[in-house]
């Protein structure tokens, strides 16, 4: 054998063996010299994700007949590994762990054995189904990684060059040999019909112009929904452990390709969770399509702000086609030249007014400035989260210098000029501000903030708010009455200071309540708000407004600390009552368009968040000692910026903790006064509100009932057992008092 190195192997195992024989588990030994690098080239011998030449299973031969049954599982499973690429993982974890895929040149059926006594596994299933179905995979795949420009493909083909109406008609042939074959039962044509016509649907949507043919587009998604409803509805059943399906995927692929990277194994989620993920995409598809008839950029931000706030979960690839959507590069919605309509449509829908009544006196430099970040600030709204922050960083840069540039243009036109033109520069200065919010709430959105950070972002918060309400008030002064611009800052304004209201009630809530480190606080300040900082703003005459003064945080800390008058409590009690007249009224502002209602149910979580917060907050700023910040939880899935107030065995453990019920009062001497955080606990102590409560006080039992007390109850009491037992309506009927007794047993 004609080898490198040659042939002349010699078995060194007993070697090794004795030389270990000595060593400790986790021991190495190594040569001088041996460096880390030496250490990363390394391989385990017999460890699967690194020994690439270890031979994890069977060998599986691509030509092996299959059952309709099978193939259809194989199929459902594509589907799965499709999905999870999509989800963010690599293709050689995935969808190149179908053989097939690599072997789909042999699926000829000149190749293929013929077996005419095997009748329940006809050819056809490998030459026609499952090599067409495999063509329209990778087609599906490669048109998506173009779009992303992914650079994981490990050197395998997505037939690049292979035409889409190729493919497309490969899959028609498909189609027509299921429906008219008489090889295949009934039930099983049904089942393979409505796959590769899914497949071929989901290649139709991603190679169809939306702009083109919209009906068609539309038509295509009704389709799609209706296909994958047959297919949640008849699922694939599992094949037995010797079907050779099982084969059809090897997770250790990666070892065959060109891949630097570990091999990882995935587990696969349920059908009914592939299929959800597809329906989301498809969700994506149809909400673009709504999108792309629109001609109202806040209607695109708003519904991009909605998708982030909601943390809607939209593939890479749904989210890159809706920017290309709006703006493809040239043309912004299809055929509208990015300059000109990008600003009309910004001053339209900020200031109520026809761009042209004041273009003649708008520099152009201003014009080209306001398209290209305005066009970005939308697009940015599909990023993911983290990216999106990033940009809101860059964005405040740029519609800063916006700003200035429209401060020098107004210096240099003369009297008399149309009032509305002087609030240019506060219209400009409202996206700087929206994206400082942005960026700052976003951080409770990514649970980026340690506990020391918070009060300081939720007083910075209100602070941004502040200035924006004034603008925004300068603005009404001067728009058109019942225009759409002053029905979606009317909006804004009461949504924005019931949020500004909530900020300030955790601000004067949290600041206390934490110890104060100056050198700490320093720190966090210059790393978390590192944007701050940027050199560009030097070359800007105008002073950024709007940027984070940590000087005037102490004295507003001291001030707040001191105030005996403000209260936290009462401050969400006022949030609430702005929100409530909000969803009472239905009101979506001016340019919601088709989420109008969606961004009404947003504002209903803030108003459940107000709501818990206003009845559990304290009624006075409280001392460090006095509130346990620690009962505040931070949940993006119930409100994206601010906490939820809980009492469960997580944050009051009733084995360890002492319960705080100084406002026990005694009323006569025989009731005691519950406060409404520890009935809230007593709440979720009881398995859904059914049971007797059971407390020990000062080693004596005691329980909650409509009894009276024989004896006075401390301020303080160990809660040393909480169990249920005995259900009784009128301790049940007892959670909805405030006035609660306790008697011996």
């Amino acid at each position: 054998m004609d080898l490198p190195g040659g042939d002349a192997f010699i078995d060194v195992g007993d070697l090794f063996l004795s030389a270990s024989a000595g060593m400790q588990p986790g021991e190495m030994v190594w040569t001088d010299g041996f460096t880390l690098q030496d250490a990363m080239s390394a391989l385990e011998i017999g460890e699967p994700r690194l020994d690439s030449g270890m031979v994890s299973g069977p060998p599986f031969d691509p030509l092996t007949l299959l059952l309709p049954q099978e193939l259809c599982w194989i199929i459902d499973r594509s589907f799965a590994y499709e999905m999870e690429w999509h989800a963010g993982n690599l293709l050689s974890n995935t969808v190149f762990t179908l053989v097939h895929v690599h072997e789909i040149a042999q699926l000829d059926p000149d190749l293929i054995p013929y077996n005419s006594a095997d009748k329940a596994r006809p050819v056809e299933l490998l030459s026609i189904v499952l090599k067409t179905y495999v063509i329209g995979l990778l087609k599906c795949c490669g048109v998506a990684w173009d779009a992303l420009n992914r650079a994981d493909k490990a050197e395998v083909s997505l037939l690049e060059g292979y035409p889409v109406q190729n493919a497309l008609g490969k899959l028609d042939d498909a189609l027509n040999w299921i429906s008219h074959t008489p090889k295949l039962p009934k039930q099983w044509k049904d089942a393979l019909y409505a796959r590769i016509n899914l497949r071929k649907i989901l290649l139709q949507l991603m190679n169809t112009n939306l702009f083109a043919d919209l009906a068609y587009f539309q038509a295509l998604v009704f389709q799609a929904r209706d296909t994958l409803q047959y297919l949640r509805e008849h699922p694939a059943a599992t094949p037995p452990p010797s079907s050779p399906a099982h084969l059809a995927f090897d997770p250790y692929i990666a070892r065959r390709l060109i891949c630097f990277i570990p091999i990882r194994v995935l587990t696969l989620p349920p059908m009914e969770e592939t299929w959800r993920a597809l329906e989301l995409m498809l969700d994506g598809w149809h909400e673009m399509s709504l999108l792309s008839v629109s001609r109202n950029v806040s209607t695109w931000e708003i519904i991009g702000n909605l998708r982030l706030w909601r943390q809607t979960d939209r593939a890479a690839y749904i989210r890159e086609r809706t920017q290309t959507c709006f703006y493809d590069g040239l043309h912004v919605l299809g055929h509208f030249t990015p300059t000109s309509w990008s600003t009309n449509a910004f001053v339209m829908e900020t200031l109520g007014v026809s761009y042209d009544t004041i273009c003649d006196m708008v520099v152009r430099h201003l014009e080209r400035q306001i398209s290209k970040v305005l066009i970005s600030t939308i697009t940015g709204c599909w990023y993911n989260a983290p990216r999106r922050r990033r940009q809101l960083m860059q964005l405040a840069l740029e519609w800063h210098t916006v700003y200035d540039t429209s401060l020098v243009m107004l210096k240099n036109i003369e009297d008399p000029r149309p009032k509305i033109l002087d609030q240019l520069p506060n219209a400009i200065l409202l996206c700087r501000l929206s994206a400082l919010r942005e960026l700052v709430l976003s951080g409770f959105q990514l649970e980026l903030y340690a506990a020391n950070e918070r009060p300081f972002a939720y007083w910075y918060a209100s602070q941004i708010i502040e200035k924006h309400l004034v603008c925004i008030d300068a603005i009404l002064s001067v728009i058109v009455t019942d225009s759409h611009s002053m029905k979606e800052l009317s909006f804004q304004r009461q949504f924005l200071t019931a949020i500004q209201l909530l900020c300030l009630a955790m601000y004067s809530v949290l600041a206390p309540s934490l110890p104060f480190d100056w050198g700490q606080m320093k720190h966090n300040f210059q790393r978390r708000y590192k944007w701050v900082f940027n050199p560009k703003y030097k070359d800007v005459v105008a002073a950024p407004v709007g940027h984070p003064e940590l000087i005037r945080f102490l004295p507003a800390l001291d001030e707040i600390t001191k105030d005996e008058v403000y209260s936290p409590a009462a401050t969400c009690e006022l949030a609430y009552e702005i929100l409530s007249g909000l969803v009472g009224s239905g009101n979506a502002g001016g340019w919601a368009g088709f989420a109008a209602q969606e961004r009404v149910q947003f504002v209903e979580s803030f108003l459940r968040t107000s709501d818990n917060l206003r009845q559990n907050l304290p009624a006075s700023v409280p001392t460090s000692d006095s509130f346990n910040w620690k009962s505040l939880k931070w949940d993006p899935s119930r409100d994206p910026w601010f906490p939820i107030l809980e009492f469960t065995d997580q944050s009051v453990d009733p084995l360890r903790s002492v319960i705080d019920l100084t406002a026990l009062v005694p009323l006569g001497g025989r009731q005691v006064v519950f406060r409404r955080t520890v009935i809230e606990f007593l709440r979720s102590s009881l398995d859904g509100g059914h049971g007797n409560v059971w407390i020990q006080l000062s080693s004596k039992q005691h329980t909650i009932s409509n009894g009276v007390s024989e004896r006075v109850v401390p301020a303080q009491v160990e809660a040393v057992g909480v169990m249920c037992r005995d259900v009784r309506e009128d301790v049940v009927a007892l959670h909805c008092c405030e006035y609660l007794s306790v008697r011996n047993l």
